[in-house]
C-alpha cells in the first residue's frame, strides 16, 4: 500500500512540474529562439580513382523481365531502386530480346518472370553454359510450371529432386540474407507465398525457407555450379513493393562479397505534431486517465515519448499544422496564436529535436480529383493558393518560435501533386527535405511515393517507410526490409494513434507504448550501429551515400584496399563478406551491423578516401 502512494505521489508531483513549465511558456517566459542542427555535407568532394576506372570497378547486370506480365514489370520497377542504390549497373532488358546480347558481358543475369517455358525455352542451354563458364545466374521468380527448363537447370540448382507446389504460412530467415534477418521469423496471411516443394544438396546455402504445417522448405537458396553459381527464388513474395531489401539480400549473396553505401540513421517523424488536437475532449481518456485530451498529452503522452527517445537513442521531427480548419482560399486564413502549440514545440525543440512543417491546415496540396472524394478533403485553386498556405504557416511558426529553420515538409495524408511540390519550394526558404512515402499501398490519387535520394532541384527526398505504435510483423519485416538495403529506420506516428480505430485497435496507451518500444526495439537489435538523427540531419547522411562510391581491391596478401569517388570526409556503408573483416589500420572501422548472431554483414566508418583492412 506504502508503494502505491509513492507511485501516487510521484506522478503527482511529475505532473506539476509538466504545469508549470506549461505556464511558464504560456506566459512567453519559455520560448526560444532555437535553431536546429544540421548536418550539410560539403561539395568538395575527394576522388581516390579517375571516372574511368571506378566505371570499369562497377559490378553489371542483365535483368530479364516480360514487359506484359503486370508483376514482372513491378518487379522491374523495385529492382530498378535497389540496382541504383548498389551503385551496380544494371540493364533491363524485355526477355524476348535476350538473344541479342552476350551473357558473358555480365557479372550476373537475371530472370525476373515467371513464364520460364515461353521466354527462355530453348534457351536454358545457352544460360547454363554461361554459369558453368563461370557466370553468376539469379532465379528470381519460381516458374509457372517445372517444365523441360527447370528440368535442364534443376541439378545446376542444387535441387536433388521437385515435386508440387505448396502453400507456405510464411518464412524463417535461416541464415543472413539481409543485415539483421539471421534467425527471424514471419508468419500471418501477409506472407504467405505459393513455391514449389525442394530438396536440396547438402553443399547448398539455404538463407530463407518456407514453412508448410510443421515443415520447413527451401526458399532462398545458393549453388555452385562449374565455375559459377546459382541463387533461387522458390516464390513470388519477392515482387512485393517493401521487398527491395530482400531482393538487394539476394544479389548480394549470389556475388559473395560486395560494399556499398548507406545512409544509417533512424528518424522518427510525429505528424501532427504540434497541432491543435489537444484541445479536444474524449470520454475515453477522461474515463481511464481522469484527464482532459490536453492534460493527457502534457502529463502522460509526451513524457512516455521523450523517454522512449532516451531508452533507445532516438531523434524526432515533429510535424507543425496550424489549425484544423478547411479553408483553401487566402483571404479566408485565420489563426489565433496558440499557447498550447507554442509549449509542445519548444518542448521539441529543448529536447534536440526538429521541427518541421506539415501544413497551414490539413488540405493536402492537390487539385481538384487527385485525392479520393470520400477522405472529404478540399482541393486548392492552384500553386499560388497552396503556397500562400505555407507562408502563412512559416510565418505563424516564426511568431510561435522566434528564429527557427524549417527545413522539413512533409504532406499531410501523404498526398502532395506536382503543383504543390513546386509550391513547397517556393513558400519554404529553408527547405531541404520533402518526406512521403516509400511506396503506395494501392491508395488512389496524388500519393508522393519517393525513393531515397536527391532530386534534380537539390532538394532531399527522404521517404517514411513504416508507421505506426503496433508491433505488427509485417511493419517489423518492412524496416528490416529497407532497413537492410538503404542503412535507415524511417518510420512515423500520429499523437492520436490512441484515439483512432484502426491504428489504435482500440489498445490503451500502456498496450500502445509497450509495442511502441518493442518496435524500437527490434530496430536496435536488428540494427545497432544505426544513428539517431533528425530528419535535417538524416539528409546530409544521404547525400553524403547518395555520392559516394567504394570499389575494393584485394592483394595477395589478404588486404583489402578500398577506394572511394565522391568522399566527403566520413562514409558507411555495408560489407558482406563470407570471411571475417579486422581492421589493421586508422582508416576505417568495421562493425557487424546487428547484435544478433548475424554471419556475413558488417557496418564500416570510412573515414579516409582510400582504407583498407584484413579479410581472414
Amino acid at each position: 500500500m506504502k508503494s502505491y502512494y509513492r507511485k501516487i505521489f510521484i506522478y503527482i508531483l511529475a505532473a506539476l512540474v509538466v504545469a508549470v513549465v506549461f505556464l511558464l511558456v504560456n506566459s512567453g517566459a519559455l520560448v526560444n529562439a532555437t535553431t536546429q542542427d544540421v548536418l550539410f555535407q560539403t561539395t568538395d568532394y575527394q576522388d581516390a580513382l579517375p571516372e574511368q576506372e571506378m566505371e570499369a570497378a562497377r559490378k553489371t547486370a542483365l535483368v530479364l523481365y516480360d514487359p506484359v506480365n503486370p508483376m514482372s514489370v513491378k518487379y522491374k520497377r523495385n529492382l530498378e531502386r535497389v540496382f541504383r542504390w548498389l551503385k551496380m549497373e544494371a540493364e533491363f532488358l524485355p526477355a524476348d530480346r535476350k538473344d541479342t546480347v552476350a551473357y558473358p558481358d555480365y557479372d550476373m543475369v537475371m530472370v525476373a518472370f515467371s513464364d520460364w517455358e515461353g521466354l527462355i525455352g530453348q534457351g536454358v542451354v545457352r544460360l547454363a553454359r554461361y554459369v558453368n563458364e563461370g557466370g553468376r545466374l539469379l532465379l528470381g521468380m519460381m516458374p509457372e510450371e517445372p517444365g523441360i527448363v527447370y528440368s535442364t537447370l534443376y541439378r545446376s540448382m542444387g535441387v536433388l529432386e521437385y515435386g508440387n507446389y505448396g502453400i507456405a504460412s510464411g518464412f524463417r530467415f535461416s541464415g543472413e540474407l539481409m543485415p539483421g534477418s539471421q534467425g527471424r521469423t514471419f508468419e500471418g496471411e501477409a506472407f504467405e507465398d505459393s513455391m514449389l516443394n525442394v530438396q536440396l544438396e547438402q553443399d547448398c546455402l539455404v538463407l530463407m525457407v518456407g514453412l508448410q504445417e510443421g515443415r520447413e522448405v527451401p526458399m532462398v537458396w545458393r549453388h555452385d555450379a562449374g565455375r559459377g553459381r546459382i541463387l533461387t527464388y522458390n516464390g513470388t513474395g519477392i515482387t512485393g513493393d517493401l521487398w527491395t531489401g530482400v531482393a538487394a539480400g539476394c544479389i548480394q549473396s549470389l556475388m559473395g562479397e560486395a560494399i556499398w553505401p548507406v545512409i544509417n540513421a533512424k528518424t522518427i517523424f510525429i505528424d501532427d505534431f504540434p497541432s491543435p488536437q489537444y484541445n479536444t475532449e474524449n470520454e475515453g481518456i477522461q474515463r481511464d486517465y481522469n484527464r482532459t485530451v490536453l492534460e493527457f498529452y502534457r502529463d502522460i503522452w509526451w513524457p512516455a515519448m521523450q523517454s522512449a527517445a532516451v531508452r533507445y537513442n532516438l531523434r524526432y521531427v515533429g510535424l507543425f499544422m496550424a489549425t484544423y480548419n478547411d479553408i483553401v482560399n487566402p483571404e479566408a486564413f485565420v489563426y489565433t496564436d496558440d499557447p498550447v502549440e507554442q509549449y509542445f514545440g519548444n518542448s521539441l525543440m529543448d529536447n534536440g529535436f526538429e521541427m518541421g512543417l506539415h501544413g497551414y491546415n490539413h488540405q493536402p496540396l492537390v487539385t481538384e480529383g487527385q485525392t479520393p472524394e470520400d477522405l472529404g478533403y478540399k482541393p486548392w485553386s492552384g500553386r499560388l493558393d497552396m503556397a500562400a498556405s505555407l507562408e502563412e504557416l512559416v510565418e505563424i511558426a516564426g511568431r510561435l518560435f522566434p528564429g527557427v529553420k524549417l527545413y522539413t515538409y512533409v504532406p499531410p495524408s501523404n498526398y502532395l501533386s506536382e503543383e504543390g511540390r513546386q509550391a513547397v519550394v517556393e513558400a519554404m526558404p529553408d527547405l531541404r527535405v520533402i518526406s512521403g512515402v516509400y511506396t503506395n499501398e494501392e491508395e488512389d490519387g496524388a500519393v508522393y511515393v519517393q525513393d531515397f535520394g536527391v532530386a534534380e532541384d537539390g532538394i532531399v527526398e527522404l521517404p517514411r517507410a513504416t508507421s505506426g505504435m503496433l508491433n505488427e510483423a509485417y511493419d517489423n519485416f518492412a524496416g528490416l526490409s529497407v532497413g537492410g538495403l538503404y542503412g535507415v529506420f524511417s518510420h512515423f506516428v500520429h499523437p492520436d494513434d490512441i484515439l483512432d480505430e484502426e491504428r489504435g485497435q482500440g489498445k490503451s496507451w500502456e498496450e500502445l507504448f509497450r509495442e511502441f518500444c518493442q518496435k524500437l526495439q527490434f530496430v536496435n537489435e536488428s540494427f545497432s550501429g544505426l544513428r539517431p538523427m533528425t530528419a535535417i540531419q538524416a539528409a546530409g547522411a544521404l547525400e553524403a551515400a547518395d555520392h559516394l562510391e567504394v570499389t575494393l581491391r584485394e592483394g595477395s596478401d589478404g588486404v583489402v584496399e578500398g577506394l572511394c569517388n565522391g568522399f566527403s570526409g566520413q562514409g558507411w556503408c555495408y560489407l558482406r563478406t563470407e570471411r571475417t573483416p579486422k581492421m589493421i589500420n586508422d582508416t576505417c572501422r568495421i562493425s557487424p551491423v546487428s547484435d544478433r548472431a548475424g554471419s556475413y554483414y558488417y557496418l564500416v566508418q570510412i573515414d579516409a578516401p582510400v582504407f583498407s583492412f584484413a579479410l581472414e
